[in-house]
């Protein structure tokens, strides 16, 4: 509307200027409405790791927080500064040495008299020692095996047979465990696998040998990889999560003293009743996937990291849509989960006993749930659904606060798993059965032995062994007192 049609309209009299107004007020409301309905849709498409539950590696360079800049000039000197302990390499003691070469000045500094090189010289105080590191050429040990037909004065021709290691396979033991190593710990493809062998190794080795090898150490991993499924529902306490794997899921539970993955079709509670049984009688910690509270009515712990993702993500859209809701209802559980978290930590370092801290966070769990209360009727719906969800579950998320072993956020299995999905950016998952389990004993034998401070080529090279031998397997169980 330009000067002229508002004059023509104000002179149209009371009546045709009020239904115009009327009018216009209704289109500029709806407007209004449609571009709130658009910034919350831009705020859900705008949502990265740190305002949802998604994975980091799913944000978009452009949100990459960007380098701080440079402290403002002070006239330090770049690097470590006075009385800043250093950290430098330890020496190795002499009996893991392999060669002593000492050596003794030429000649004397003050008066230019020879020095004998014979060690006969008088020497004062301890050496400077200087250790320096060097790796020969790696040649594999190559070893033939002769089975002699003999003939006996019956006239039987009898041969001899291959010890039962060496006749299943023309690779070792250790080898077979360096590629499994390079699969599952450095997430070596198969044809770098090949030209590592080749190039390092110096083994001519074909891409079908490394996947028989592999097929081979999945064999060995079957009986300790039975023995960590059948343990775990007698866990206390476990982390579980879950992620993309191709067309497939992988699953992890964090147990006590070990990890557990399984590659599953599904990423129902259906799998959740196939590894812990019926009925779970622990505490489960996750987050709040459906599958894992229609699955367990018991002790769950929700992790509070998702939550505070969520908290940002609703004043992020609450900023951008002007709801006064969505800020308040964020502002405030954020508070009060810093609160909480500032009690846990002051647990954790020893500075509350576990009485106290359930005495000094039963206030703050009573703010938190008038505050869900409060929200749980608002008009603006993220902040409702969530505010409802959590009242459902309000018990959930104080676990931590009365049970040993239980921790506030889901970190132990996100940071167990979180190895698996670099895994995943270059295998692309598994296309078959075969594979899956694969990868499922590969994860669990060697994250188990990251968490038990264990070596896990090694671990793996006494599996290979005693399967190829027929021996039971290592075992993965261990007393929780190991770790400490």
């Amino acid at each position: 509307m330009n000067r002229q049609e508002a004059e023509r309209l104000y002179d149209s009299g009371k009546e045709p200027t009020v239904a115009t107004l009327l009018t216009y007020a209704d289109e500029n409301n709806q407007l209004k409405e449609e571009n709130n309905q658009l910034k919350r849709k831009i705020g859900q498409l705008e949502k990265n790791s740190e305002t949802s539950s998604k994975p980091p590696s799913s944000d978009p360079p452009h949100d990459k927080k960007p380098t701080p800049p440079a402290p403002t000039p002070n006239n330090r000197k770049p690097g470590g500064q006075p009385g800043h302990k250093g950290n430098n390499r330890k020496l190795l003691p002499l009996e893991e040495v392999n060669e002593v070469i000492p050596y003794y000045p030429d000649q004397c500094a003050h008066c230019g008299k020879r020095v004998p090189q014979d060690g006969t010289a008088t020497t004062v105080g301890e050496p400077l020692r200087w250790q320096h590191i060097e790796i020969e050429p790696i040649r594999p040990i190559i070893t033939e095996h002769q089975c002699h037909t003999v003939l006996c004065e019956c006239g039987c021709c009898t041969t001899a047979s291959l010890p039962p290691e060496v006749a299943k396979s023309n690779f070792g033991a250790r080898l077979t465990a360096f590629i499994g190593y390079l699969a599952a710990v450095l997430h070596v493809s198969r044809r770098r696998t090949q030209e590592f062998c080749q190039t390092l190794l110096n083994v001519n080795i074909c891409l079908g040998s490394i996947q028989n090898l592999l097929e081979t150490t999945s064999d060995a991993l079957e009986q300790p990889d039975t023995e960590l499924r059948n343990a775990l529902p007698e866990e206390p306490v476990i982390n579980a999560d879950e992620t993309g794997w191709r067309d497939r899921w992988l699953w992890i539970f964090v147990g006590s003293t070990f990890i557990y993955f399984q590659v599953a079709t599904s990423r129902g509670a259906q799998v959740l009743v196939t590894i812990l049984g019926e009925v779970y009688h622990g505490i489960l910690c996750v987050d709040r996937w459906g599958a894992y509270t229609k699955y367990h009515k018991g002790r769950m712990q929700i992790c509070w990291a998702h939550l505070k993702r969520d908290f940002l993500g609703i004043a992020k859209i609450g900023e951008a849509v002007h709801a006064p809701d969505a800020l308040g209802f964020a502002q405030t559980m954020e508070n009060l989960r810093k609160r909480l978290m500032a009690l846990w930590y002051d647990y954790k370092e020893g500075r509350l006993v576990r009485a106290e801290l359930i005495e000094k966070a039963k206030p703050v769990m009573e703010e938190i749930k008038g505050c869900l209360n409060v929200y749980v009727d608002s008009s603006e719906r993220s902040v409702r659904s969530l505010a409802r969800k959590l009242l459902k579950r309000f018990d959930h998320l104080f676990t931590f606060i009365f049970y040993e072993g239980v921790e506030p956020t889901n970190n132990l299995a996100e940071r167990g798993i979180r190895p698996a999905v670099l895994w995943r950016t270059i295998c692309f998952g598994n296309r078959s059965d075969t594979g899956a389990v694969l990868t499922s004993r590969l994860l669990t034998a060697t994250r188990t032995c990251w968490l038990q401070k264990r070596n896990p080529l090694e671990f793996l090279v006494e599996a290979i062994t005693a399967y190829r031998k027929g021996n039971p397997s290592p075992s993965l169980l261990i007393q929780s007192v190991f770790l400490k």
